[in-house]
């Protein structure tokens, strides 16, 4: 009876090693794969195109704030952003082309450029302005959040 609960527990305990190696090396897996998807984001320069829209969205407060948001300016805010926008989807596309378990949701952030725009380009909405640009200034926000959870979870 006694060799054969040995046994018993040393199959148990060989099970039990392989169980938890498994579970520590998956662990180690997902989080190189989690680092390896945030470094890709920072290399094709996801988080510097984030801050220029952010610039972007700053820039139009000001102008709005010291009455000097004219057509011009509106005109060079609007094209700014649809720049960036497009090489903001550029990266997007790049970073989440393969299986990504938490991949980065940039929607919202298009969404908010085109709110932002359609502000900029009609005349009656000028009051609304800084409402809608806050607004995207949150969003902005909310996303680096959800990076910095993403890389450190």
């Amino acid at each position: 009876m006694n060799d054969k609960l040995k046994k018993i527990l040393r199959t148990s305990l060989t099970y039990l090693c392989i169980v938890v190696l498994t579970l520590v090396l998956n662990h180690f897996y997902d989080q190189s794969r989690t680092q390896s998807y945030i470094e890709e984001f920072k290399e094709r320069k996801g988080a510097q195109l984030l801050n220029e829209i952010s610039e972007t969205y700053k820039t139009t407060v000001e102008q709005h704030s010291n009455y000097k948001l004219n057509k011009e300016m509106k005109r060079k805010l609007i094209d700014r952003l649809n720049r960036l926008s497009s090489q903001l989807h550029t990266v997007d596309q790049q970073i989440n082309r393969g299986h990504v378990d938490h991949p980065i949701d940039f929607t919202f952030i298009y969404h908010d450029i085109k709110l932002v725009n359609l502000t900029l380009s009609d005349a009656t909405k000028d009051d609304i302005i800084p409402v809608i640009v806050l607004h995207s200034m949150e969003g902005i926000g909310e996303l680096k959040k959800e990076i910095t959870y993403i890389q450190y979870r």
